[in-house]
């Protein structure tokens, strides 16, 4: 009889053991990584002008993982005889639209308002702008590597951060 009830109390509480190991696996995930590479620096001219790149990684939620999704868009920006280029996100800080840049412009300009953003990030009217900051900055990393063929090669990475729109600080989204 004592041999059923444990038998019967083990098969009772092996899968709720389960279950709960299951609804609280997120709590135990590693944070996911932040650092994200963009482009190779060839790809990022010394010109002046901005270029765009998607930010495509890995997604996860609490339970499951969107491999090589679009997360964002950065453009980066490298000055004349500059070997690190400045990466400003694509996302306005007022309310999250996207912010376009026009080849030969001197601005960035925010389809959803009136703001518009110098090609440093920073607002064309400054206050007066209806964004509450200027273009939120991400660090930028340049790493080298050898490629099957033996060339070497330099990759900008950076550590990829989604802001909160609407804040005159900048912060970052949880």
């Amino acid at each position: 009889m004592l041999a059923t009830i444990v038998a019967g109390t083990l098969n009772l509480l092996t899968p709720l053991a389960v279950g709960l190991a299951s609804f609280f696996s997120p709590l135990f995930k590693k944070a996911p990584q932040s650092r994200v590479r963009l482009a190779l620096l060839d790809q990022v001219p010394d010109d002046g002008l901005p270029r765009s790149f998607p930010v495509v990684t890995d997604r996860v939620d609490a339970w499951t993982k969107y491999p090589s999704q679009q997360v964002g868009s950065v453009y980066l920006i490298r000055q004349p005889g500059s070997g690190q280029p400045t990466a400003l996100t694509a996302k306005c800080p007022h309310a999250g639209c996207f912010i376009s840049y026009k080849p030969g412009d001197d601005l960035f300009r925010c389809p959803c308002h009136t703001s518009a953003f110098k090609l440093d990030g920073t607002r064309s009217r400054g206050d007066q702008d209806v964004a509450p900051r200027d273009m939120d900055r991400l660090e930028v990393e340049i790493r080298k590597r050898t490629t099957p063929a033996g060339e070497e090669v330099a990759e900008v990475w950076i550590e990829f951060v989604d802001f909160q729109t609407g804040h005159k600080e900048a912060k970052p989204s949880a």
